[in-house]
């Protein structure tokens, strides 16, 4: 037997980042795919499904993260600083490419919807996409159930809120996910 240990493969190392972010740990899935991919952020969605991979674990930890984790915060270097929402829309983006590859894909649209969730100006695009998901019963995530109980507790539905709370606890393993957020205060729309 080789007393060498082996070095794990992209896939197994995609495995352990896609494991990592399911388990909330966002910068050891984010340093697993930059150690495999380190210009994740220029893939192109589809064209390598090992990439595309890497590109959805990437976009969803920056997404989980409020958009804090980034190359530098991986200790990579990075082309430029990546505020935290920059680094969101970067993360809609990219979910974006990678839905329109797989259109009709319940998981990427809950992803998209759960990226859309933290930018104010994607909320009601999100809200439509999770609801949609929701009622249909389709929601890829605990994440993306407490996405829509944030969005919709935003919004003053407290039934729906704890409906879509009920529905991230059953499915998460991990219990501080589905964790109801604070109501935001309205904001004025701007003119």
């Amino acid at each position: 037997m080789d007393p060498t240990p082996q070095k794990p493969t992209p896939v197994q190392e995609i495995a352990r980042a896609e494991k990592a972010l399911e388990n909330g740990q966002n910068l050891v899935a984010v340093k697993a795919v930059l150690g495999n991919f380190p210009k994740v952020r220029v893939a192109t969605a589809g064209t390598n499904p090992l990439e595309t991979r890497a590109l959805r674990v990437f976009a969803l930890a920056v997404v989980r993260s409020n958009g804090a984790v980034n190359e530098k915060t991986a200790g990579f270097s990075s082309q430029g600083d990546w505020t935290p929402t920059a680094n969101l829309e970067w993360a809609v983006q990219a979910i974006r490419e990678i839905d329109a590859k797989r259109p009709n894909d319940p998981t990427v649209q809950a992803d998209l919807g759960e990226a859309l969730s933290k930018l104010p100006h994607g909320q009601g695009e999100a809200m439509k996409i999770l609801q949609g998901l929701a009622q249909k019963d389709l929601m890829g995530s605990p994440q993306a159930y407490a996405a829509l109980a944030k969005l919709r507790t935003d919004q003053g539905d407290s039934a729906g809120a704890q409906a879509a709370i009920k529905r991230c606890e059953e499915m998460s393993k991990s219990p501080g996910v589905c964790k109801p957020a604070a109501a935001k205060p309205a904001v004025a729309a701007k003119a």
